[in-house]
């Protein structure tokens, strides 16, 4: 557990990075296949939730190092 450091700013810009990515992925997505198909306003909603579904699975996998002790991407074998 000493091994544990906080996130830097490049973590933390990381993060804030990929979820703006995925949300507004998942809403532009949506939009444009709403107009396409006239199913407004569904698709946005459904890529809205997707959107954040994948930007709390990246920061997951971002912010584990620092609160486990796993390494970068690694799991930890079992004693």
């Amino acid at each position: 557990m000493a091994d544990r450091t906080t996130p830097g700013a490049a973590e933390l810009l990381q993060i804030g990075a990929m979820c703006g990515v995925c949300i507004g992925l998942g809403a532009v997505g949506g939009i444009f296949l709403d107009r396409v198909l006239g199913t407004s306003p569904l698709l946005v909603l459904l890529g809205i939730v997707i959107g954040i579904l994948g930007a709390a699975t990246g920061s997951y996998y971002v912010i584990r190092p620092f609160v486990t002790d796993a390494s970068r991407g690694a799991p930890t074998p079992k004693d």
